[in-house]
C-alpha cells in the first residue's frame, strides 16, 4: 500500500510560492511543477538541487559563486520546498531520474554537470546510468551506497515515517518540527543553525513541504537495484562532522561509483556544499 496519496492531496491546499527573483519559476513535469531557479546564461551547466528540508534559498551563495563560471540550474525535487508531486510521483529512482533527463531537454541543455547531495545523490547516479552522454562529471555529497543508506535510515529516520499512510500523517502533523530538529543532528555541534532553520522553517509557513515520509519510503522499495554510472567522471565530499552519518562510510560510495574520487571536508557536517561553499566551488572548478 502506498501512502503518497496523502501528499499530493494536502499539497493541493497550499498556496505554491511567490518569489521576487525573476530567475525562480515553475516548470511543468510528468510528476508535478518543479520549482527551478536558472541563471541562464552561455556557459557550461551545473544543475543543483538543495537537499531536504534545505530549499533554493538555501543555495544562493553558492549559486553565486558557481556563477561566476557556469550557468547555474537550482531545482526542488517533488515533495521538497515549492515542488508539488503529483499522484505519479512515488520518489523512485527511476521516476526521479526521468525528471532530471526531463527538465535538461525542457531546459536545453546538451550536457550537465551534476551536483546532488545524500539520497538526491542515488537519482543522479541513476540519470546518468540511463543516459550518460548527457553529464560531465557527477558531484556528490553525504551519498554512500544504497546498503549503507539502508543502515543510515534504519539508525536516523523514527520507524513511523517508514509505514505507509501514517507515515505520511505524523510527517503532515510534524513537517516544521522534523525541519528544525534535523539541524541539530546535521551540522556540527556548536555551529549556529538559525538561519538554516529559519530558511526552511519559512518555507513550510508560506507553503513549502518537507515530505520525508514519502522519499524514505520511496528509496526503501529500490534498495536492492543495480545502480551504476561508470561512464561519468565521479567526485564525492563528505563532510566528516556530519553526526547522522558517524556510523556511514564514504568509501561504500565505491560500490555503485568504482572510480569516484573521495574528498573529506573537515570540520563540515551533512551539507559541505553550504558550510564551506568556497572550497567546494574551488574543486568544482578544478575537476571541470
Amino acid at each position: 500500500m502506498r501512502g503518497n496519496f496523502i501528499d499530493t492531496f494536502r499539497v493541493a491546499f497550499k498556496n505554491g510560492y511567490d518569489s521576487l527573483n525573476p530567475q525562480i519559476k515553475l516548470i511543468e513535469t510528468d510528476f508535478g511543477k518543479i520549482r527551478v531557479l536558472d541563471t541562464q546564461e552561455d556557459k557550461p551547466t551545473i544543475i543543483n538541487v538543495p537537499d531536504g528540508p534545505n530549499v533554493i534559498e538555501h543555495h544562493e551563495y553558492l549559486v553565486e559563486k558557481l556563477s561566476k563560471n557556469f550557468r547555474v540550474i537550482c531545482f526542488e525535487f517533488p515533495g521538497f520546498g515549492f515542488s508539488y508531486p503529483n499522484p505519479r510521483y512515488d520518489y523512485s529512482l527511476d521516476k526521479s531520474a526521468d525528471i532530471i533527463l526531463s527538465l535538461i531537454d525542457l531546459l536545453k541543455v546538451d550536457r550537465a554537470a551534476l551536483s546532488f547531495s545524500c539520497a538526491n545523490g542515488f537519482y543522479a547516479i541513476k540519470a546518468a546510468q540511463v543516459a550518460p552522454e548527457k553529464f560531465t562529471h557527477l558531484f556528490l555529497a553525504q551519498t554512500p551506497s544504497l546498503c549503507a543508506m539502508k543502515s543510515w535510515a534504519t539508525q536516523t529516520i523514527p520507524r513511523v515515517l517508514t509505514m505507509p499512510v501514517l507515515g505520511q500523517i505524523t510527517n503532515a502533523f510534524l513537517e516544521k518540527k522534523l525541519a528544525n530538529s534535523w539541524y541539530k543532528y546535521a551540522l556540527p555541534r556548536g555551529h549556529d543553525i538559525s538561519d538554516y532553520q529559519s530558511k526552511a522553517v519559512d518555507a513550510i509557513k508560506n507553503g513549502g513541504c518537507f515530505c520525508l515520509s514519502g522519499l524514505v519510503q520511496g528509496l526503501a522499495k529500490d534498495m536492492n537495484s543495480t545502480l551504476n554510472a561508470l561512464e561519468v567522471p565521479a567526485t564525492l565530499v563528505w563532510g566528516s562532522k556530519d553526526f547522522t552519518h558517524r556510523r556511514t562510510s564514504s568509501e561504500s560510495i565505491l560500490e555503485h561509483l568504482p572510480n569516484c574520487e573521495i574528498i573529506e571536508f573537515d570540520n563540515c557536517g551533512h551539507f559541505p556544499e553550504l558550510e564551506n561553499t568556497n572550497h567546494y566551488v574551488k574543486l568544482l572548478n578544478e575537476r571541470l
